[in-house]
């Protein structure tokens, strides 16, 4: 490992360039070499996941097949043989990252929902077409109709969409659910398509033909969840689930327009499970039980089988020559790419991984570790990373989609969404191996968590369609007895949080959960007391610079001259935290406006006092005292690893930047370098020149103190100078900084 800072470090230096404005998405460093800071380099894509969301079933050649898509980018549709366990073909569907709904029509035709476009494979010609959109960025719930129309919700406009495949026609319903998101689900019943909406839990009955549609809200008894994600047509009936509350398992009689009393709690499914053709039973799990429901009464009874996770949807198939699944078995998908079979007879399961190709994912999250090493979440959720800098290797164990982490100790800890869920990991074992230690109620992203006296300060984002984020105080060693705030700062989450003292410093954003409105106009800051566990104020910072109030205010964090810094939006602020007053700020992205939702800009220092940041999704190196900046590339997730260089994400990828090391006889050619172009004015060239030979001098005699003394002269000196003195502030003073004697 390099070794970086300790004895022989310099103190803090002072960064200057100009910099773009406006924000662009994650993506490599600039090509060239920065100056001090070495070109970016590729460390590979650290987590590779199998993530899938649903799956359909066929028929090819003769044979069962499953029809299922990997998540990832882009997101793999494969072609799985179910008797011989082979991925038969696969498909990247370029432009979309994750699949959430597929289905297969009676031509035997597979449609697959993606990131706003609607694709179809033939079984005959064994190809996938884009068939594009209608202008949203994901499709959900896909059905179709006896014509073999297909029909589809979306996000985030809540809209319904159909495509006709005898004309190719793709017809845009627009939004059914006025002020909403979500159409997550879709079931067609005799001429009218009902869509399951998010977040305000209700059912949109639509006219096909005539685009005209009606509201149904489900029933009051129904404890409202994150929405209607399941729709199926039963017969005559309407089944919808609502995902979280009670997880309500619902009937809607099309012949008499009314909602069932019958109704069944705890159901964990995506799609309803229906019989065989010419059965009138139909299944859906409910406390790891699979049961059976009777169309005529819709009584549900137990069927003995066991399944202890979500069905995401069914096909029936043979098993030929195993007596343990005699006739037809059930198959479905699991979400790491298993495939399970149960036998209603025999009342037997199996599950067997199948090679589903799997797909690198973006990284979600990246901390540093207590050891030392460097952690991360993927998205979607499932797979964590470790990389090793010493070794430069990585390890990817089982974790989720962690939003926040932190470390005390020997341990790191996630937070994982969904759920607001916190999980612990022993760095110190051989075998990566999270394990829960609490879930927050109310709560689903856990963006901020910040270590204070060895208890764990989170700050989340509220469930779906909610506002108010908590505050909870988690002692891992008691995690029964953790305390939590909510709505802490009315209707705005926690994104920001820093100790200093007896006190803790926040910051927050006004977004609420998905599926829901702001209701206040500015973000605000906010001082907690550590002893009492009591707000002591809230307030609007006066930010110069911003003639607006911003949305998100982010990246708390304390620097070396003892100021809370902070940012929003393209600017860059520092805090009395005693006054509560602004004594610093510079707008180095002008034109940014609303930036973010969530994700908090990172701030983070190395050795030097020098600050790295994610500005406006702009890799940043600010110097604290002058403000001088300069852009190293575009990221939302950066970090300084315990090797002092620059560990960012860029989409799949990790990449790095070296803070290039210098002696005294380089930093005195670049000095020559820069007076010779006329970047540095012969005064300064001299006096810079001057104290560095000295120091040379006093160092080739042994004598360190002395040539350190050197060094903070001509830092000294160059602190003094004009800004017209020296243009390219940021290459010299990085030089002389990161002297290593």
């Amino acid at each position: 490992m390099k070794k970086k800072g300790k004895s022989f470090w310099i103190m803090a230096l002072a960064l200057v360039m100009l910099a773009g404005s406006m924000y662009v998405p994650a993506g490599s460093a600039t090509a060239e070499t920065n100056g001090q800071f070495a070109d970016p380099v590729n460390l590979g894509h650290q987590i590779e996941s199998v993530a899938v969301y649903d799956s359909a079933y066929g028929e090819e050649d003769g044979r069962d097949v499953m029809y299922t898509t990997a998540s990832g980018s882009p997101a793999i549709f494969q072609v799985i043989d179910l008797e011989s366990q082979e991925v038969l073909r696969s498909y990247p569907l370029e432009g979309t990252g994750a699949v959430w709904t597929h289905i297969t029509v009676p031509n035997g035709n597979v449609y697959i929902g993606g990131n706003g476009h609607l694709y179809e494979y033939s079984p005959v010609t064994q190809e996938v077409k884009d068939l594009g959109g209608i202008g949203e960025s994901v499709v959900y719930g896909l059905s179709y109709d006896e014509d073999g129309r297909v029909y589809f919700g979306s996000f985030p406009n809540a809209k319904a969409g159909m495509y006709d495949p005898s004309t190719g026609e793709m017809r845009d319903y627009g939004t059914v659910a006025p002020g909403q998101s979500y159409t997550r689900s879709t079931a067609y019943h005799d001429g009218f398509l009902y869509l399951g909406v998010g977040v305000d839990n209700r059912m949109v009955k639509l006219d096909v033909e005539t685009g005209e549609y009606e509201s149904i809200p489900v029933p009051d008894h129904v404890i409202q969840g994150s929405s209607v994600w399941q729709m199926d047509a039963f017969g005559d009936y309407i089944v919808a689930g609502v995902g979280g509350g009670d997880n309500s398992l619902l009937f809607y009689n099309t012949n008499t327009d009314q909602w069932e009393d019958t109704y069944y709690e705890n159901n964990k499914g995506l799609r309803l499970i229906q019989g065989l053709p010419g059965s009138d039973k139909a299944y859906f799990q409910q406390g790891g039980r699979i049961m059976e429901i009777d169309h005529e009464t819709l009584d549900a009874s137990d069927t003995g089988v066991r399944f202890g996770t979500f069905i995401r949807n069914t096909g029936w198939v043979e098993l030929e020559g195993d007596p343990d699944f005699p006739g037809y078995s059930l198959v479905t998908v699991q979400f790491a790419g298993q495939v399970t079979y149960m036998n209603l007879e025999t009342k037997k399961v199996k599950t067997i991984q199948l090679p589903v190709v799997g797909n690198p994912i973006p990284i979600q999250t990246l901390e540093n570790g207590p050891d030392g090493n460097l952690y991360m979440s993927g998205y979607p959720g499932g797979k964590g990373a470790v990389y090793r800098p010493d070794s430069d290797t990585s390890e990817m164990f089982t974790l989720g989609q962690a939003e926040g982490m932190a470390a005390i100790g020997d341990k790191m800890y996630f937070g994982v969404y969904p759920g607001a869920i916190i999980y612990e990991l022993d760095t110190t074992k051989e075998v990566l191996d999270r394990q829960q230690i609490y879930d927050i109620p109310h709560q689903d992203r856990p963006f901020e968590m910040e270590p204070v006296n060895d208890k764990l300060y989170i700050g989340t984002i509220p469930d779906y369609g909610k506002l108010g984020g908590s505050l909870t105080i988690l002692d891992p060693a008691d995690p029964d007895n953790a305390q939590v705030f909510e709505n802490v700062i009315h209707n705005q989450a926690i994104v920001a949080l820093a100790e200093k003292g007896d006190k803790l410093y926040g910051s927050t954003t006004i977004a609420g959960g998905l599926g829901i409105d702001p209701t206040e106009e500015a973000a605000k800051v906010f001082v907690w007391d550590l002893e009492s566990n009591e707000k002591i104020t809230e307030f609007v910072p006066d930010i110069p610079g911003l003639d607006y109030n911003p949305r998100m205010i982010s990246g708390m964090s304390e620097g070396p001259d003892g100021l809370l810094w902070s940012a929003a939006d393209g600017t860059i602020f520092a805090m009395d935290p005693e006054t509560l007053e602004v004594v610093k700020s510079k707008t180095i992205y002008e034109d940014v406006k609303n930036y973010g939702r969530w994700r908090p800009i990172h701030i983070r220092w190395d050795d030097n006092g020098i600050m790295y940041t994610t500005l406006a999704g702009k890799l940043t190196a600010i110097d604290p005292d002058s403000l001088d900046f300069k852009t190293l590339g575009s990221t939302e997730l950066m970090t300084v690893g315990i090797d002092g260089d620059i560990y960012y994400a860029d989409g799949t990828d990790l990449m790095k930047i070296d803070v290039l090391e210098n002696t005294l006889e380089s930093a005195m050619d670049l000095i020559s370098e820069e007076a010779a172009n006329g970047s540095i004015s012969h005064p300064v060239h001299q006096q810079l020149i001057n104290s560095l030979k000295q120091a040379a001098h006093h160092r080739d005699k042994g004598d360190l103190d002395q040539a350190r003394k050197f060094v903070d002269k001509a830092l000294e000196h160059l602190k003094k100078a004009k800004d017209d003195d020296v243009v390219n502030d940021l290459e010299v003073k990085l030089a002389v900084k990161t002297i290593e004697l």
